[in-house]
């Protein structure tokens, strides 16, 4: 079972409580309790996937942050990383660990991944979501050319969605439709635009997935794999995903 279908796992057993009308959703989209769950499950295929990845994690060459706030030395710009493996900036007493770290101090970054969540409204979602994922690996390769700079989105095709947003009452919830998988796949369509690069110097991102949901916020959340999901060999397929950053880390950081 890969992150994708681990993540659908997560978020079905998920429990949070609304403070003013009690009502329990599986994903909330104020919290970032589901994008450290995703990072967390995608560092797991990582170390099965690169060997050279999981040689410098356990020799403690390179550990994995969740959710770090990181200052490039070379231009000085500050972003919070949701994933990201360096050399840590302190070398922690005893034996090293391969599991992530939250907020661990990174020496340097020679991996980052921006994870993306479209629950619902995915129609005014799309230029949000492009940007800030544009924007995430032109961030990282200006501040080190040849990390390597990833990008995962999460989007759901449930045709109805309870947003935590949306709620004014106790006695029933407010549920918004979507016009599904119209909306998904055009979201899905939406994404592929965003340019992948081969070698340091191009601009783009080095690995980019996009995953498919079905989630209503109220019963089990379910991986699809079916169109418009990414299919095998697709760009934007999870393996893919996975090879190429596989394959670019043995190739720049071994």
């Amino acid at each position: 079972m890969r992150a994708p279908a681990r993540f659908a796992q997560w978020v079905s057993e998920n429990r949070y409580v609304d403070p003013r009308f009690g009502h329990i959703y599986r994903y909330h989209p104020r919290s970032n309790a589901h994008s450290i769950a995703l990072c967390t499950e995608i560092w797991r295929d990582l170390m099965a996937a690169c060997p050279v990845l999981r040689s410098h994690a356990e020799s403690g060459r390179a550990i994995c942050a969740i959710d770090v706030r990181y200052r490039w030395p070379s231009t000085g710009k500050v972003k919070t990383l949701d994933l990201a493996v360096g050399p840590p900036l302190e070398l922690s007493a005893g034996t090293p660990s391969p599991q992530p770290v939250l907020r661990a101090a990174l020496s340097d970054v020679y991996l980052s991944c921006e994870a993306k969540s479209v629950m619902t409204e995915h129609g005014k979602s799309k230029p949000r979501v492009y940007d800030e994922l544009s924007s995430s690996h032109e961030i990282v390769h200006q501040g080190r050319q040849d990390a390597i700079a990833t990008g995962i989105t999460v989007v759901n095709i449930a045709p109805m969605f309870v947003s935590p947003l949306r709620q004014n009452s106790r006695k029933s919830v407010r549920v918004s439709h979507h016009k599904q998988p119209d909306a998904a796949e055009a979201m899905i369509r939406h994404l592929r635009g965003l340019p992948i690069r081969d070698v340091p110097g191009e601009v783009g991102f080095d690995a980019y997935a996009t995953v498919v949901v079905d989630c209503d916020n109220q019963t089990d959340c379910t991986l699809v794999e079916a169109p418009p999901a990414p299919q095998p060999g697709d760009s934007d397929h999870y393996e893919t995903f996975l090879g190429r950053i596989s394959r670019a880390y043995a190739e720049r950081f071994a």
